[in-house]
């Protein structure tokens, strides 16, 4: 209970500090550069081509969006050569999944997790969960990376991406799933909502025309919160007092 008591304390430690210096962990972001070449061409173009159908449930049933999602899913690490458990289905597979999840999908795409009541974010959190869940994408067993990273090119302003290198990072200090993804999925999904609302305005202005002629990464609201927590996470891996593999 002790430890975690304190694996509680230190998230909401991180949480009111990613909060208050929000604007500067964004910034830290743009200045690390850290999207490039396909991982940024891929994820802009696959965002460019969702906004070009009047839905998310329609551009599921295209193929060149799907195309263009499985080809950012593999810039964004979900597909590896060799040995390893990291890979994506075969197309086939991978559009009759989500095809498969065409009236889930419909039910939310007209949500942004940053207009949600909070009485609202249980239902929220139960509803993406079942969609993640249900995904047949990959061929491993934990499903809150792929699920998410791919939920998020299909509702940006509902579904962050998730990934163990920043955002497991962030709310738990480490980069692994001990008690499975489900529970943690529960947990975090809640608080992005809590930062976006809190974040709103600063959100905002990162939204604006003027900013993103600066950095183009800054594709959705969702988006924008993810990019925070990477900054927060590389700010305090250079300081003496940074996140550990143990904390």
């Amino acid at each position: 209970m002790a430890r975690h008591d304190d694996a509680v304390r230190r998230m909401e430690n991180r949480i009111g500090e990613l909060i208050k210096d929000f604007a500067r962990y964004v910034e830290v972001f743009e200045e690390r550069d850290l999207f490039t070449g396909p991982s940024r061409y891929f994820h802009l173009q696959t965002i460019q081509r969702l906004h070009a159908f009047p839905s998310p449930s329609e551009a599921i049933q295209d193929d060149g969006f799907l195309e263009s999602l499985y080809a950012t899913l593999t810039a964004w690490g979900m597909h590896r050569m060799g040995q390893g458990d990291t890979k994506l289905r075969e197309f086939h597979e991978f559009k009759a999944s989500l095809v498969s999840q065409l009236e889930p999908i419909r039910c939310l795409e007209r949500v942004k997790l940053k207009e949600a009541s909070e009485g609202q974010v249980p239902t929220l959190t139960n509803d993406v969960w079942k969609i993640i869940s249900d995904l047949q994408i990959g061929t491993a067993e934990t499903k809150i990376v792929i699920g998410s990273k791919t939920l998020h090119h299909v509702l940006p302003d509902l579904v962050p991406p998730i990934d163990r290198q920043y955002t497991l990072n962030f709310f738990y200090g480490h980069k692994t799933l001990n008690l499975g993804d489900e529970k943690p999925f529960r947990e975090i999904f809640p608080q992005f909502h809590r930062i976006a609302t809190a974040c709103s305005s600063k959100i905002g202005s990162f939204l604006s025309p003027q900013w993103n002629s600066r950095t183009q990464m800054n594709t959705s609201t969702m988006k924008i919160v993810d990019n925070a927590i990477v900054g927060y996470v590389l700010s305090h891996k250079a300081s003496s007092s940074g996140l550990t593999q143990g904390e």
